[in-house]
């Protein structure tokens, strides 16, 4: 994931990560072992930001685009080669 933000940064591209039915110490470690050093960190302890963009449970990615609005969400298993084209889009 810290490739694709390096790649992509200057077109605009922003990750956040998102914890939530955690603990902010996972969050944390979960950062720190995919190298997530660049990229924003929230730690959502009422799960409102979650349900707000249709995160139900556990870990995904959710792509936002500059209007707000979800455009892609890829649940737990994804790969790079799954959401490259995804970010693709958003940052044209």
């Amino acid at each position: 994931m810290q490739r694709i933000y390096n790649q992509y940064k200057e077109n605009g591209l922003v990750i956040i990560g998102l914890g939530f039915q955690d603990t902010k110490a996972n969050l944390l470690n979960y950062a720190k072992t995919m190298k997530m050093d660049e990229m924003a960190l929230a730690f959502d302890v009422e799960g409102r930001v979650a349900a707000q963009y249709g995160i139900a449970y556990g870990a995904g990615v959710i792509f936002i685009n500059r209007d707000g609005i979800v455009t892609k969400r890829f649940v737990a298993g994804f790969n790079e080669k799954e959401f490259s084209p995804e970010v693709e889009k958003i940052v044209r």
